[in-house]
């Protein structure tokens, strides 16, 4: 087995939040998301794709973050998000 290199993040970079949303809530977990990283840079929210079933829809949160506090606590401020069943 190879040795395995860390790979070391330079901040500030493009950090991107996969949520997984239940389809019926999808709009308004769009906007409830939106205003919880309001303030971060370069943002972009976009719907992702659906479940076989169409329960559930990812969507994609990407934005500029400083540091690996600053991405831990805007995963914190979106788990909360309404309609969230997981994050990736």
């Amino acid at each position: 087995m190879g040795k395995t290199q860390n790979a070391e993040i330079q901040f500030p970079c493009r950090w991107e939040f996969r949520l997984i949303v239940m389809a019926e809530t999808v709009e308004k977990s769009r906007a409830e998301a939106s205003g919880k990283v309001a303030g971060c840079k370069d943002l972009q929210i976009t719907a992702g794709e659906s479940s076989g079933g169409g329960k559930y829809c990812a969507l994609r949160v990407a934005c500029e973050v400083d540091s690996m506090v600053h991405a831990k606590e805007l995963a914190a401020e979106l788990s909360k998000v309404h309609g969230v069943r997981f994050m990736l």
